[in-house]
């Protein structure tokens, strides 16, 4: 028992000296595609709109790139020890809120309606770790909280086509505000700033009551803070159709894809070669239910979204709250 019990011992020493100040091989976009509703991108009323995304997450669990759920592996320990199988299992559950300040101008700038947009996060996560050693098992659990990655648009164009189709184009950045650093088990931010390009479509019938989307989305990653490794970039693809029953009920269905389209690179990226060196990508899959009410000031969303076909990352699954506010603040339009 005292042997098994040092071996214990040094198994986690042994992971904490692996992972202790190193860079994590779990390196994901900025984008999540799938959670916002499928109109958010589409041509919007002139002025200020005030939008808050409410998210309950929930993982169930870590799939690597096989399409494997994780459940642990083999760690080679100092003699005189032999090799140990180690079980695993991370769970994981939290609160995010994304408050969002839009502004859609009355102007056109070259026949487009300018888009600007700026939202901070804020996370409130707990995870919990479910570890075996042949007969020795315990948790360790924690939670984390505070604002993660601001992300801004300062350009967006918005074209409509006689209502029966809307294209725009939208530059977004997310810059590293939130708590990082490498090895920590507390982060909230990437670490990197994010460039993102988006060209949303839109398709109308039956009088902008039936829409029909195609949202791609890529994405340019920087060096993670203080070191010498870059994320590789992302490509996402949504596409979806929302239909108005009547002028206060909508209800939508979307899909998403998001595929790590470049490899992770520098010289403190330390997996290229390991098991943990492969592309990552997952979709996601979601359905929603919108109301408006106060005269056509206020929506109230609902949501549910679930990740399928992961590999290299979490699968998670979320339900999600969102009111939209649109006062007719700077919309151009008389007060009387």
């Amino acid at each position: 028992m005292k042997k098994l019990l040092t071996a214990t011992l040094i198994v986690l020493f042994c992971i904490k000296l692996t992972y202790a100040q190193r860079i994590s091989p779990y390196q994901s976009g900025s984008y999540y595609p799938g959670l916002v509703g499928l109109r958010d991108y589409a041509a919007a009323p002139a002025g200020l709109i005030f939008t808050d995304y409410n998210y309950w997450m929930s993982s169930s669990g870590y799939y690597d790139k096989d399409g494997e759920k994780f459940t642990g592996g083999t760690i080679n320990l100092p003699a005189p020890f032999n090799p140990v199988n180690i079980d695993i299992n991370p769970e994981m559950s939290g609160y995010m809120n994304v408050p969002v300040l839009f502004y859609a101008s009355k102007f056109r700038f070259f026949g487009a309606q300018y888009l600007a947009s700026i939202s901070p996060i804020y996370l409130n996560l707990d995870y919990k770790v479910f570890m075996a050693l042949s007969d020795t098992s315990f948790n360790i659990s924690g939670n984390v909280s505070g604002w993660g990655d601001l992300s801004a648009m300062p350009l967006g164009l918005s074209w409509s086509f006689d209502k029966k189709m809307d294209l725009s184009f939208m530059y977004t950045f997310y810059a590293p505000t939130g708590r990082y650093e490498s090895g920590a088990d507390d982060n909230l931010g990437q670490g990197f700033w994010t460039h993102q390009f988006q060209l949303p479509v839109y398709f109308y019938a039956m009088e902008q009551a039936t829409a029909l989307a195609i949202i791609p989305t890529i994405e340019f990653n920087g060096k993670v803070k203080d070191s010498q490794a870059r994320a590789g970039n992302r490509f996402s693809l949504e596409y979806g159709i929302s239909q108005y029953f009547t002028e206060w009920l909508e209800v939508e269905v979307m899909n998403g894809h998001n595929w790590q389209i470049s490899d992770d690179s520098g010289e403190d990226a330390w997996w290229p070669g390991t098991r943990f060196d492969s592309r990552d990508r997952k979709s996601t899959f979601s359905a929603g239910v919108g109301v408006w009410t106060l005269n056509g000031m206020l929506n109230i969303r609902a949501k549910y979204s679930m990740d399928y076909g992961a590999r290299q990352r979490f699968k998670n699954q979320f339900v999600s709250i969102s009111l939209m506010l649109i006062p007719g603040i700077l919309s151009g339009e008389s007060s009387e």
